[in-house]
């Protein structure tokens, strides 16, 4: 062998060592992790917000990509779900639109774009570690396991996890901005900062957390705090006309809201639902579980919704975990009162973690999911710097000359990089599960199997699946897996409506009319606005196109006589049942016109604006129904609904006046236990449900529900 090889003083060692200490492995084991991204279809939200979105379309339609909500489907679509999270990210909007403009649809492009972002952000991290810690091997170290991490699968692997990447890349742009290499910062840097957190913000929400971070940053710099008050006055006035500019725009494009109009889907996050004591502990679960995510990313998952987190189950070994990494964060700040630039470098960096994870942590505001792995792309630099900062103080205190693990020095260096090719390894597998929608989703179900939402997505992507295919001998396979998946979604939440259509549209393709009809109607009696169990019924209804029909001679009879309220209220009824909403809404409008005072004619309107999605007009022309027939039970029951979250307690009068003018209705039934619920007279909300689930037969589904309701209720009792 030659002694170059060996020699760690020859050009070549020494070439060798210089190269590893530049931010180029960094880039090139991101770019190598990931390649194998390139073939993946579009998954899980990449098709509601790029495949189906067609705001991405255009370069031009600036209000359609920068001043709507992320979650529109289109500038003029207004079925949007009211406890979706209201989010803004228009600069990660116009990336897709960039992509779009230039190889359309076609997914390997997408994923490229990706993955040079992910290169880009290793390449940076590398040079924000030198800029805070001096040091090009903690640097190398920091970067390399940023590179080949798996909990970053998801931001890479998945087209939308582009605004995390996005968002830390310009967070990472404001942080060098702000730290030259020597000096202090001056105009043109503090400007250079204060547009990267503009850039940032709109990317991601996430991004907020920057101002903290960019004080960090100037206050533990060699200078020190010790800036005229002109610098200090120069950094807030950058840190805060980007809030300036953003926070007006954010509220305008959100259609006058800054966040969701409703709580948390609890499906998604299923702290919604957490009591006082379980919100104090879930918080410290959930850092427990990111702890485990960044030390063993073995069991990794693209949901962690209801069922795969309990915040039932109160202090467990994942809340004792993130308890001590709190309690460590919390002393690692110790280090500002102590001399040392290690000291400071060590609190710097955990201030930044505490900054970064506050808006993720679902302690001051719940979010729309409780934990996920995308959430940790930014969060996790500080943490790896600071992992960074301890292997390298091992290593000098017990592997260096004259220290007892000095003899194993090469063993250690070896496992080190056994490590990383580990971590590059499961990021690469990780990558593969990425590939498509039944791919992604039945890996992660097989291990979460008790996760609600998993099972209801592996379900809708073996239908998405089995639409493809037109021998039925191997379509039926499909939905047979897949309502096996939707019965263990219903077992661990009963109340999921949108289950329950699903699993009555498969059954129904399935030719169990029957069964299909059963669970459509339940559906509809848990959300009478729930438009795809109507439709869904409606079809099953028209099997013979015999509602086709009977809506042609509706039409000519309505057209024959224009005149005829009954005739009008009969024929916009029949087009509310077919699903068929703005027209029914138009024909009732007519109906209306006809007899503004007949409460009945005055409901059935207000039963049309429920669809797709309630009308704001819907509350005000129920109450209007309710002025002209104090009596109208259906009125009440429909105001329960509509304002249990605006008004809880106007809520529970009108659920009152429904149970007592049709006390044999299930709905009213439903309805009064939860305003009972809501308005915190728990005990009488038990009683109600008690009584009515015995009067269910076995096999119907909403008794399901009520066993479920009745069970949470006893809970939040103790």
């Amino acid at each position: 062998m030659d002694r170059a090889d060996t020699d760690p003083t020859s050009p070549a060692a020494r070439g060798t060592r210089r190269f590893l200490l530049t931010p180029w492995p960094a880039v090139l084991l991101a770019v190598l992790c990931y390649l194998n991204t390139v073939p993946n279809d579009f998954t899980y939200d990449d098709r509601p917000l790029v495949l189906d979105n067609p705001r991405i379309h255009t370069l031009t339609d600036f209000r359609a990509l920068w001043l709507s909500d992320w979650w529109r489907p289109g500038p003029d679509d207004t079925e949007l779900n009211t406890y979706r999270d209201r989010l803004y990210r228009p600069l990660t909007l116009f990336t897709f639109a960039l992509d779009y403009a230039v190889h359309g649809l076609s997914t390997p492009w997408y994923h490229l774009t990706n993955i040079a972002l992910h290169a880009l952000v290793c390449g940076l991290i590398w040079r924000v570690a030198r800029r805070l810690l001096d040091d090009a091997a903690l640097a190398s170290v920091a970067a390399l396991v940023f590179a080949v991490h798996p909990v970053h699968a998801e931001a890479v692997a998945s087209i939308v996890g582009r605004a995390e990447v996005l968002a830390a890349l310009f967070l990472l742009l404001g942080i060098l901005a702000l730290r030259p290499a020597a000096g202090s910062p001056g105009w043109p840097r503090a400007v250079a900062a204060g547009l990267a957190f503009l850039a940032a913000l709109l990317a991601k929400e996430t991004a907020i957390c920057y101002p903290a971070i960019a004080v960090l940053v100037l206050w533990t710099a060699p200078a020190g705090p010790r800036g005229t008050w002109r610098r200090w006055l120069m950094l807030a006035a950058c840190l805060l006309v980007p809030l300036l500019i953003y926070l007006p725009i954010r509220y305008v494009a959100l259609e006058g809201k800054l966040f969701r109009a409703q709580p948390a889907d609890v499906v998604l996050n299923p702290l919604v639902i957490a009591r006082t004591a379980e919100r104090f502990v879930a918080p410290l679960t959930i850092l427990g579980r990111y702890v485990i995510l960044l030390v063993a990313p073995n069991r990794l998952s693209c949901d962690y919704g209801l069922g795969v987190v309990d915040p039932a189950q109160g202090f467990t070994a994942e809340t004792a975990l993130g308890g001590l990494a709190a309690i460590g964060l919390g002393l690692g700040l110790w280090g500002f009162a102590r001399r040392g630039t290690a000291w400071r470098s060590v609190a710097l960096l955990c201030a930044m973690i505490l900054a970064s994870y506050a808006l993720i942590s679902n302690t001051v505001l719940l979010i729309g999911v409780p934990l996920a792995e995308r959430l940790m792309y930014w969060p996790s630099v500080p943490v790896l710097l600071l992992a960074a900062i301890g292997s390298a103080e091992f290593w000098r205190r017990y592997c260096g000359p004259g220290r007892v693990l000095e003899p194993r020095r090469r063993l250690l260096g070896l496992l080190a990089v056994l490590l990383v090719v580990a971590l590059g390894l499961r990021t690469v597998v990780r990558n593969a599960d990425w590939a498509d929608n039944v791919t992604l989703f039945g890996r992660d179900v097989a291990t979460y199997p008790q996760g609600a939402h998993l099972n209801v997505c592996y379900a809708s992507a073996l239908i998405r699946a089995a639409q493809q295919i037109t021998v039925r001998e191997e379509r039926h396979p499909l939905l047979r897996t897949a309502l096996r998946h939707l019965d263990a979604a219903l077992r661990i939440d009963p109340s999921f409506v949108h289950v329950i259509t699903l699993t009555g549209q498969v059954r129904a393709q399935l030719g169990d009319v029957d069964g299909a009809r059963s669970y459509l109607e339940s559906a509809l009696r848990l959300q009478p606005s729930d438009r795809e169990a109507r439709q869904s019924l409606a079809r099953l209804q028209n099997s013979g196109g015999e509602l086709e029909h009977r809506l042609d001679a509706l039409r000519t009879d309505a057209d024959a006589h224009p005149d005829d309220v009954a005739r009008q209220l009969t024929f916009g009824n029949a087009l509310l049942e077919a699903g068929r909403y703005a027209e029914a809404r138009t024909q009732l409008e007519r109906a209306v016109a006809l007899a503004p005072d007949n409460p009945g004619v005055v409901r059935e309107l207000a039963k049309a604006l429920l669809f797709p999605e309630p009308d704001k007009r819907a509350v005000a022309t129920f109450e209007r129904a309710i002025a002209l027939d104090p009596n109208d039970w259906e009125s009440h029951a429909n105001l329960t609904t509509l304002l249990s979250h605006s008004d809880p307690a106007a809520a529970l009068t009108h659920a009152r006046q429904a149970f007592a003018l049709r006390p044999d209705d299930v709905r009213t039934h439903v309805n009064l236990a939860e305003a009972l619920a809501l308005n915190g007279q728990t005990p009488k909300a038990l009683e109600l449900y008690r009584r009515l689930e015995p009067q269910l037969d076995e096999h119907d589904p909403l008794r399901a529900v009520i066993q479920a309701r009745i069970a949470r209720l006893q809970q939040e009792q103790r």
